[in-house]
């Protein structure tokens, strides 16, 4: 694909995110300012901005921020953040991801060092008090219940009580304490609300759900990164600080890779002991360094059998004594749905996992195979049903075998789910996948025509019901200096490198394919925009530790796009929508992962008022023309960010600015009438009024004036002949649907 450059990219135009320079949350624009005036100039700024041609903006000095982080957490935060991740990695993980997105949040901010440094230690250790809570708790693989919730509740006291054994910081305990607690908390006594809860507590709130909403849990799924921010801005005023809450959303617009990358991935890394003794320790001694990297010495055993794991088509878990999960492999992953990240440390639960013998009904209560296997010490055998969510049952035989040493009792369990269900439609599948004939003739992947066959086929299945599908794009950094050191056999080489890690890697039914030069696509089916990104991330970590011969046993890298179908889309914005974030990518710096799009999970069916047969003859402008007000959480600015990319995707035409409305033309809807593929189109003339969302159209009761967005859209057909074609109806419901997802906001009213 060629990477036409867009004209809206957030940096050099009249539409980047204003930053705060002082310690303190962004306020409203002031009192008095008129909001037509407002947003009539950031529309024509619109126009003159997609006439210009973007710049590439300057890379983001990471190194000082990690830096500075390290220093912060050589302090008191070694031995406690030690203690929490021997308690409950994922935890651990889950505070230093949390203290990332604080650290690039108060850089961003100017705020100044100290408070910098309180709000990631505090960010970091947020959690240290569920080293107080029981394991059956933080272990539990379903939802809470009320008096577990009630306990889990008492983290923050326990984290202060914890800390004051080694800090007297009383600015650091408070960001703390109160990091749970609501902004506009309804509580009686002493505690804090508003403004008056500690900045840091407020920043803290935000980065903490955010991250929780992002990430693959046993009971729910990983959300978008854009449905993380709808629920954000929707419980802004009331749960959380409104004006840090779109602070933090104009940073994600204007810096997604914050949250993803290779920032990320090297902070996990040197937080393993066996990376950094010296930094845990805080001396570096020289001896026991030696000696832990003799114990380091990983057998040729231990690689045999973590390659076993991975390529087995059964799903394998080992369970300890106690029935916690420690190992969760891919197979495993796609038989239940569930990540191993969102098990490993989970108690192993064939309800959670929802899993019924064969032979019962979903209402009746199934024997737990583990279990059993640990009342009776010996292996059960059992044939059970798994009941996925969205796709029919999976019949699958699962074995449970405890293992035992020399010592009397069980060191644990094996578990292993064979795969029962019928296989005949993937195999035909993958048959067609390897004909000569679609397949790529240097890398031996899907070729263009194949995938562009594949996408198509997926979207109308979406449409029509089916599963979701995510789609990584994926394009090797500076391959032409590899052309030019290393010659065109070696580039050769390294797409083949690429390539054959991407297959690999891809699961049964995804498909991957060259689309031209040094760029790759992953059609991934029955996966969303989380998993999607986690997946590349993976695939990026992977390519970037690969020696490759034929460049002198260096290492490439590759930068990638992901997104989601959403609703109102087509192949073609769908397409669009990735090659956006791949170039979001390879602006902000390359080898990183950025992910776009809101999804389909936040889909809302709606029905579409057919044209009577009169209508149709008399083909009169009133019966086709479409009004609709669309109300979205956020400010006018972002609101325009939404727009920039909605008129990048879909290739519409800027007709008119006029004060505050914008006049487009745009594409949609699909037919089989025609020759021409212009001719399986409507042309819609799209009318959007932008103003700001009065108090009686918000849509919860404390969400803050001024911080949402009416758009009132009206659309009709440009040619008289559309106003007569039965698909119109169906165009236009596309691009109301298009337009909802684009600027996450929820239809308030509609007139046809």
């Amino acid at each position: 694909m060629t990477q036409s450059q867009t004209p809206f990219e957030p940096h050099n135009s009249p539409f980047s995110t204003v930053v705060p320079t002082a310690g303190a949350a962004p306020s409203p624009n002031p009192a008095g300012q008129n909001a037509t005036t407002c947003v009539s100039d950031l529309l024509a700024k619109l126009q003159i901005a997609s006439e210009a041609v973007a710049e590439s903006p300057p890379e983001r000095p990471e190194r000082e921020a990690e830096n500075r982080l390290a220093v912060v957490r050589l302090g008191i935060a070694t031995s406690l953040f030690y203690a929490l991740r021997t308690k409950h990695p994922a935890t651990a993980a889950h505070g230093l991801r949390v203290a990332l997105f604080c650290s690039s949040w108060a850089e961003q901010m100017g705020l100044d060092g100290e408070l910098r440094d309180r709000i990631e230690v505090a960010a970091l250790l947020h959690d240290v008090g569920k080293i107080g809570i029981p394991d059956r708790v933080l272990r539990k693989p379903g939802k809470l219940t009320v008096d577990e919730q009630l306990a889990m509740d008492t983290c923050p006291s326990i984290g202060c009580e914890i800390l004051r054994g080694c800090t007297a910081d009383p600015d650091l305990l408070a960001i703390i304490r109160y990091c749970n607690t609501w902004y506009d908390s309804r509580r009686d006594g002493e505690t804090p609300r508003g403004d008056a809860l500690p900045l840091g507590a407020r920043m803290l709130a935000i980065a903490d759900a955010f991250d929780a909403m992002t990430t693959e849990h046993v009971y729910r799924p990983a959300m978008s990164r854009d449905r993380a921010i709808t629920e954000l801005v929707q419980s802004s005023g009331t749960q959380f600080d409104p004006n840090l809450v779109h602070d933090f959303s104009r940073l994600l617009e204007a810096r997604p890779e914050i949250l993803q990358g290779s920032m990320v991935h090297r902070w996990l890394q040197q937080l393993r002991p066996e990376d950094s003794e010296a930094f845990w320790t805080g001396a570096a001694n020289p001896c026991i360094a030696k000696t832990h990297r003799a114990k380091e010495v990983v057998r040729r055993e231990t690689l045999f059998n973590q390659r076993l794991l991975a390529t087995l088509k059964d799903g394998v878990a080992f369970t300890d004594a106690e029935g916690n999960v420690s190992q969760w492999n891919v197979a495993m992953e796609r038989l239940t749905d569930l990540p191993a990240e969102a098990m490993i440390g989970k108690h192993w639960s064939a309800a959670a996992l929802r899993m019924r013998d064969s032979d019962r009904d979903r209402d009746d209560e199934t024997i737990c195979p583990l279990q059993e296997c640990f009342r009776t010490g010996q292996a059960v055998r059992r044939a059970m049903i798994i009941d996925a969510v969205g796709t029919d049952p999976v019949s699958v035989h699962v074995e449970v075998a405890p293992v035992h040493g020399e010592q009397p009792g069980s060191h644990g369990t094996v578990i292993v789910v064979h795969d029962l269900s019928d296989r005949e439609h993937l195999e035909r599948r993958l048959d067609t996948l390897h004909k000569q004939t679609r397949l790529d003739g240097l890398t031996r992947v899907a070729n263009r025509a194949h995938f562009d066959t594949t996408l198509e086929e997926m979207v109308t299945a979406t449409v029509t019901g089916g599963p979701t599908f995510a789609l990584v794009i994926c394009d090797l950094d500076h391959f032409k200096r590899i052309n030019d050191t290393f010659g065109h056999p070696a580039g050769d080489e390294a797409l083949k490198v690429f390539a054959n890690i991407l297959r690999t890697q891809s699961r049964d039914g995804d498909l991957v394919a060259r689309y031209g030069g040094e760029e790759f696509l992953l059609l991934a089916n029955a996966c969303d925009n989380a998993t999607g990104a986690k997946c590349a991330e993976a695939l990026r970590q992977m390519l970037e530790s690969t020696p490759i011969e034929a460049l002198g046993g260096e290492c490439i890298t590759a930068s990638f796009g992901v997104t989601e179908f959403q609703s109102g889309d087509s192949a073609e914005t769908v397409l669009a929508r990735a090659d956006r974030a791949l170039l979001k990518a390879k602006d902000n710096g390359r080898n990183r992962v950025v992910q776009l799009g809101l999804g389909k999970m936040s889909e809302v069916a709606e029905s579409t008022p057919r044209t009577g047969w009169f209508d149709w003859l008399m083909g009169n402008e009133e019966a086709a023309a479409t009004k609709v007000d669309i109300l979205t959480p956020v400010p006018v600015d972002l609101v325009i960010e939404k727009l920039r990319g909605f008129i990048a995707d879909h290739h519409a035409e800027i007709v008119n600015v006029d004060e505050n409305q914008l006049s487009l033309k745009v594409l949609s809807g699909s037919s089989q009438g025609g020759r021409r593929r212009i001719d399986h189109k409507i042309s819609l003339h799209a009318v959007l009024t932008l103003s700001e969302a009065q108090k009686d159209e918000l849509l919860t009761e404390k969400a803050t004036p001024g911080c949402s967005t009416k758009v009132h859209v009206e659309i009709k057909p440009i040619r008289n002949r559309d106003r007569r074609r039965r698909e119109l109806n169906d165009a236009v419901a596309q691009l109301v649907a298009s337009f909802r997802c684009y600027l996450m906001g929820e239809i308030i009213s509609r007139a046809e």
